[in-house]
């Protein structure tokens, strides 16, 4: 799993594809305060409810790939790239299909998760949205005002709460993370 997780690690923060240096900061940006954080809490949610650790890890890894390479619709794209990637690579069928769909349905958008794994990426993109580094990392390198970024993003992250979290612990949690995050980060920057 170390190499897998290097190789993607390094399409974003190396980004060898990429030429132009703002979209590489953004690129490690996006890697350090969003993907290892879904990586992370999948991971955690995956231990709490007992679900596949390397499908979820996978699934969590993946999720955004395609994002690298500036390709959308990303969740399509990225399930697609992923299940190649891991037919490829010697993993089995079923493996490579369960990965495939946590992808395509994390974002909740044309497909819904069915199976556990598949709600906890979900559940853990949605969380890894309130952090508030990956904000300030965004609108550093886009040179963006911080508030204006969190003004926007606000009303994206409530619907991601209500959509994309299928967990009560998480959505507590989630519900005092959204009301901190507003305290701190919204109402102070209006």
């Amino acid at each position: 799993m170390l190499e897998i997780e290097k190789y993607v690690r390094n399409i974003f923060v190396e980004s060898p594809q990429v030429t132009d240096q703002k979209r590489k900061k953004i690129l490690k940006n996006f890697w350090e305060n969003h993907t290892k954080e879904v990586i992370d809490l999948s991971l955690e949610l995956a231990k709490k409810y007992g679900a596949d650790r390397e499908v979820v890890h996978l699934g969590a890894l993946f999720h955004d790939f395609s994002l690298a390479y500036d390709r959308e619709p990303h969740d399509e794209v990225s399930s697609h790239l992923a299940y190649e990637y891991l037919i490829v690579n010697w993993f089995n069928q079923t493996v490579a299909e369960k990965v495939r769909d946590i992808i395509l349905k994390h974002r909740c958008k044309k497909f819904i998760p069915e199976t556990l794994e598949e709600k906890i990426v979900s559940t853990a993109d949605a969380i890894a949205h309130f952090i508030p580094a990956f904000y300030k990392g965004a609108a550093e390198v886009a040179r963006e005002d911080y508030a204006e970024m969190i003004r926007e993003n606000i009303e994206k992250l409530e619907d991601e709460y209500e959509r994309k979290v299928f967990f009560e612990d998480e959505k507590k949690i989630l519900k005092k993370y959204m009301k901190e995050f507003k305290e701190n980060y919204y109402y102070k920057t209006k």
